[in-house]
């Protein structure tokens, strides 16, 4: 198949660069004919194929299966399609590696991965659907992003299967799954179900964790005879540092029969956690739950912790996880001394947890607002905007009450969540009841049944970080530029790359500081400055930016009392024209007089697109407070 080149469109989307190649396809980055963003784009491996093919119906599927998924441990599948000849799939990008990419990974890190893709299995399972293809070139790891944590995602859905289907893609004779990972139903041609996957993450989570398979082999018949007949190593043979209590697990999920494996991939995962946190002769049945956390030290060095430091994940008593635990026949001596639950404090929300909280994930923005109050209070106000699986933005907000103030004062129980307003009507889902915690470097984490864990930053850090001279606009507009890393550079709004470049001398609005945002993207991301005059600057933007020669019209905000003004070039009709390199259609945006922000002039232009396309697309949503 030839090769797509950087500037190429199929489908309206405009090849940025390529990502990889799989077995039924290559995968690009591509821009998004209408919106800001990069999408992963797969087209299929055609050549000689036609339409009525396999490859072709397996293809067709992968879409047809993913994209009725809602799980933020999933890829999402947005569309598909047939353009010149070509079979296309355009798919959630993500910024990171694959886990085959990854060595020296550490127990806690493997872990984790593990239980985020366990979880996601079981999801898929829960709607009928086998991945049947479960390796670590299928699981994305997503970079830490604005303070959000690295995330694993599993993709490639190619060769799922509905559990009920009766068309048979995958015959004995051509098995499709990578054979090191694949279950001895898989190799031996039996039917498959949910314990076939756990077999596959089982493989999987044995190599991040040792960088070895379970089993060896080095053709077909080897890998056949290893995975109905051989034995797996065992994980402490390999790392003599990770507990011997692992070992029983990988037995347990590696069985011959799917019978004597774990009930779902999630308690597999949990149970190697558990076995990793907890004495070895108590690990194997006893719940457990590590905290989520990013990259640690070499696995030699990573700690091993108590587990019953662990065992407070969800809101579930002390007793009852004795008695649990006691059900399985293993008992244990508690962390803490005594059996009692800790004492809740029903007082008022602790002054460390009131204010603005902030976080972005890729092209999702998350504003978390908490208030003083006491139990029973409405103190929580969540703001999300980002932008649907069919290409379109949505908004919701919500509310939520507190329910208890633990008494260690680091966490707040909150309660079930209202939703305030959305668009359109179906975006939103309410969360149920979540823990608010205050991390040790000062951010709070939410753990949502919607879009999982979400680590935010607060407002006052994220101005904190810009400096003294450029504060004042991260102050007034965080949510738009994103906290600023020591690389220099941030991810603020819709994912834009941010940084500081004041106006050099012969630049309009000269002696101003300015935040410049997506000034050399290639995506066709918005690209916008903001610009603080220190007071409402003497001259218009008409004389600044358009030599006097320029249009206004005016813009309602939601955020905004009184209407912005909008100044464009007099020649420049905001309906018509569209922006290029080579003649920009640029947007000035002011406040109205007394709005503190009156001392700021935001600067916009979108390549490809209209002045009316910047404000009804862009501006209309962006948060600018």
């Amino acid at each position: 198949m030839t090769e797509l080149r950087p500037g190429e469109v199929i489908a309206g989307f405009v090849i940025a660069r390529r990502i990889g190649a799989g077995g039924s396809g290559v995968v690009y980055a591509a821009r998004h004919p209408r919106l800001p963003r990069l999408t992963a784009l797969k087209i299929l491996k055609r050549d000689d194929v036609t339409a009525a093919d396999e490859v072709w119906k397996r293809f067709e599927r992968e879409a047809d299966i993913a994209a009725h998924f809602d799980h933020p441990n999933i890829v999402q599948v947005y569309d598909r399609g047939i353009e010149d000849d070509r079979f296309w799939i355009s798919m959630q990008y993500i910024e990171g590696t694959d886990a085959a990419e990854l060595q020296g990974v550490s127990a806690d890190r493997a872990l984790r991965i593990a239980e985020e893709i366990g979880g996601a299995l079981d999801y898929a399972h829960g709607k009928g659907v086998l991945h049947r293809d479960v390796k670590p070139s299928n699981l994305l790891i997503a970079a830490p992003d604005s303070g959000r944590p690295e995330r694993a995602l599993l993709t490639d859905f190619g060769i799922a299967r509905l559990r009920d289907e009766t068309t048979n893609l995958t015959s004995p004779g051509n098995i499709s799954a990578t054979f090191a990972f694949a279950s001895p139903e898989q190799v031996s041609g039996k039917p498959v179900g949910p314990g076939s996957d756990q077999y596959s993450l089982a493989c999987t989570l044995f190599v991040l964790l040792t960088d070895q398979r379970p089993f060896t082999a080095d053709n077909l018949l080897g890998w056949v005879h290893a995975h109905t007949q051989g034995k797996p190593l065992r994980v402490s043979d390999i790392r003599p540092d990770l507990p011997a209590a692992l070992n029983p697990v990988f037995a347990r999920a590696l069985a011959k029969d799917p019978a004597d494996r774990y009930p779902s991939c999630r308690e597999f995962a949990e149970a190697a956690t558990a076995a990793y946190y907890s004495d070895p002769a108590l690990a194997v049945t006893a719940p457990a739950r590590v905290t989520a956390r990013g990259a640690a030290a070499s696995p030699a060095s990573a700690p091993r912790k108590p587990l019953a430091r662990r065992l407070f994940r969800r809101q579930i008593g002390v007793a009852v996880i004795t008695a649990a635990i006691v059900a399985a026949g293993v008992s244990f001596a508690l962390y803490r001394t005594g059996s009692e639950p800790p004492a809740v404090d029903t007082g008022t929300v602790p002054d460390k947890f009131v204010g603005t909280w902030l976080a972005t994930e890729g092209q999702t923005n998350y504003r978390l607002i908490v208030q003083q109050g006491r139990v029973g209070d409405s103190i929580l106000q969540n703001r999300v905007d980002g932008v649907l699986p069919n290409g379109s933005p949505f908004h919701c907000e919500f509310a939520a009450p507190l329910g208890q103030v633990p008494a260690d004062g680091d966490r707040l129980l909150i309660g079930t969540s209202e939703i305030v307003d959305r668009e359109p009507a179906n975006a939103c889902r309410a969360n149920g009841p979540t823990t608010l915690t205050l991390l040790s470097d000062g951010r709070v984490s939410r753990k949502t049944d919607v879009s999982g864990l979400i680590t935010y930053t607060s407002a006052g850090a994220v101005a904190d970080s810009w400096g003294r001279d450029h504060e004042p606009i991260a102050q007034a507009f965080p949510s738009l530029i994103g906290q600023l890393a020591s690389t220099g550079g941030a991810v603020g709004w819709q994912g834009a790359n941010c940084q500081k470049l004041d106006p050099a001398a012969g630049e309009p609005a000269q002696g101003a500081h300015r935040v410049l945002c997506n000034a050399q993207d290639p995506t066709g991301q918005v690209r916008f400055s903001l610009f603080d005059f220190g007071v409402r600057p003497a001259q218009s933007a008409a004389a600044m930016f358009f030599g006097g020669n320029a249009r206004t019209l005016s813009f309602p905000h939601q955020d905004v009392a009184g209407a912005l003004t909008v100044t464009t070039g007099n020649s420049v009709d905001p309906a018509t024209f569209t922006d290029t390199d080579a003649k920009h259609a640029m947007a000035a945006v002011s406040f109205p007089d007394g709005d503190p922000r009156s001392r700021f002039v935001l600067l916009l232009r979108w390549p490809g697109h209209t002045v009316d396309n910047v404000l009804s697309d862009w501006l209309s949503r962006a948060p600018l407070k």
